[in-house]
């Protein structure tokens, strides 16, 4: 990382192997006896101190060069907008991470964060020519995609996936289940078409090729669906206030709490 370099630059020990090598060799000498905690916490003090010494006279200069270090890190690509820097960025209001542009608040260009390990691309995306990232989502293979909702290669056809059981209840017999993607959030997630007024919605997974069954949940009516990914597929209920998943969350906890209790055998 390019924090890293930078502090590697002016202080090289702090960042350097060797340094965490003597701090590991002194907590062996503490396991063995040949040594106290108290004096390897004093080495490594001193050490640390020898560094920052260092640093205090080179104080403006490591500021600039880890300012410089953090935008590097952030970068994503050019702004379309303004022709600034695209960078990673955390909303001051809510702490919750997104693309945004260098030049704000002159540019407000704006862009929802992937979920998971975001790399910049150099290439840029060849069906729109803005940035790309590649990310790693947990337990997925990484993959590059385009930073802009609006990309047709972020284009996610909308699949029927069942009948809405809430609308059933109510007397609407037609009332269709729709899997689709917020274009803005890029989040996925199942929505009746009569929203709405009954308010029936469930999240899905955000990767992964949906398959609708024809079959609904037991024990409480939400459509079965199957979710293919790089791990296989796997068929689920989308409701996550499934009295099926409450009992079964129950039984776990009931079964772990019986393990705990139960006594060793020798």
């Amino acid at each position: 990382m390019a924090v890293i370099d930078a502090l590697d630059a002016y202080a090289p020990h702090i960042t350097h192997p060797q340094m965490t090598a003597e701090l590991e060799d002194g907590m062996s000498s503490i396991a063995a006896g040949k040594t106290t905690k108290e004096e390897v916490v004093r080495s490594s003090r001193d050490l640390l101190a020898q560094e920052l010494d260092a640093l205090l006279p080179v104080r403006e200069q490591v500021k600039e060069a880890l300012a410089d270090a953090v935008a590097a890190d952030a970068y994503v690509g050019v702004c379309p907008k303004c022709g600034k820097d695209l960078q990673i960025r955390a909303s001051s209001k809510t702490k919750s991470m997104f693309i945004g542009c260098s030049g704000w608040p002159e540019c407000d260009i704006t862009y929802p964060l992937p979920k998971g390990k975001i790399e910049a691309q150099e290439e840029v995306c060849p069906t729109c020519g803005m940035p790309q990232v590649k990310v790693t989502a947990f337990r997925s293979k990484p993959h590059v995609k385009c930073i802009d909702p609006s990309c047709p290669s972020n284009h996610e056809p909308d699949v029927e996936v069942g009948i809405c059981p809430k609308c059933t209840d109510r007397g609407i017999f037609d009332a269709k289940l729709i899997a689709q993607r917020n274009p803005r959030t890029l989040k996925r997630f199942i929505r009746c078409e009569n929203y709405e007024e009954c308010g029936c919605s469930y999240p899905l997974p955000q990767h992964g090729t949906l398959t609708p069954t024809d079959e609904v949940c037991e024990a409480c009516g939400a459509p079965m669906v199957i979710v293919t990914t790089a791990r296989g597929p796997w068929k689920l209920c989308p409701n996550f206030e499934c009295s099926a998943k409450e009992e079964k969350n129950e039984a776990k906890a009931a079964k772990k709490t019986s393990r705990k209790r139960s006594p060793r055998k020798k």
